[in-house]
């Protein structure tokens, strides 16, 4: 008469703890896209809110000054403070007098992407065609936000690729002299994230934009179309 061998609580085997191994793998190579994507996700949703806020912030100083900030393509010749410098008291309430922990704060909050990795450059960048003269524009100057013939259409803020490390995008060359673009345009999982003149924010194709071969060019704001047209 043969008799079984009670398991009882004597444990788990080697078959069964590799099966569990195997599945738990299997979930966390599910679950890490995943968890990647929502990550990416909510830093894209971060950059959107900079954006609109940046957008805020110069409409903001148009209703005080009259006319559009500069950036440092033009701000220094005019004795100005070029956007980043300016828009310092509406974040913190106090004047810009030096950089110190205070401006860097604000920097790296305010003006970087949180999904460019480097540090102590503009994330964004303002588009230069609001301080441009006529000459540079070989037509009107915009410098009053409300000669814009399409604000929900006219990109005001961009983000900036690694290229560059001014604050500003000179998106006239790129039709004037077939320069290439300073913009990071992938950023957000193949899409760059713009800011346009009513203040709202977007992430778009670059394509969608600006197109050189398409004549799509939402830079300037003699040719920038209405927001549903450019998506």
């Amino acid at each position: 008469m043969h008799t079984r061998t009670a398991r009882g609580s004597s444990g788990f085997t080697l078959i069964e703890l590799l099966v569990v191994v195997a599945i738990i793998a299997l979930l966390i190579g599910i679950l890490l896209p995943a968890l990647g994507r929502a990550r990416h996700a909510g830093r894209t949703l971060a950059c959107l809110s900079h954006m609109k806020t940046l957008g805020e912030f110069a409409g903001m100083f148009s209703d005080e000054k009259g006319e559009m900030p500069r950036s440092q393509h033009s701000a220094f010749a005019h004795r100005e403070a070029p956007w980043g410098y300016a828009f310092y008291p509406y974040i913190t309430g106090q004047d810009y007098v030096r950089a110190d922990a205070s401006w860097q704060a604000v920097f790296n909050t305010h003006y970087r992407c949180p999904l460019d990795r480097h540090e102590n450059r503009w994330s964004y960048g303002v588009n230069v065609y609001f301080e441009l003269t006529a000459e540079e524009t070989g037509g009107p100057t915009w410098r009053r936000m409300t000669r814009a013939p399409m604000p929900s259409g006219t990109v005001l803020f961009t983000e900036l690729s690694d290229k560059t490390t001014a604050d500003h995008a000179m998106a006239h060359f790129w039709v004037q002299y077939d320069a290439p673009h300073e913009i990071d345009a992938t950023r957000h999982m193949g899409r760059t994230v713009a800011c346009f003149l009513d203040a709202h924010a977007e992430s778009v194709d670059m394509a969608s934009i600006f197109d050189r071969d398409l004549q799509i060019d939402q830079f300037n704001p003699a040719t920038a179309r209405s927001s549903a047209i450019a998506r």
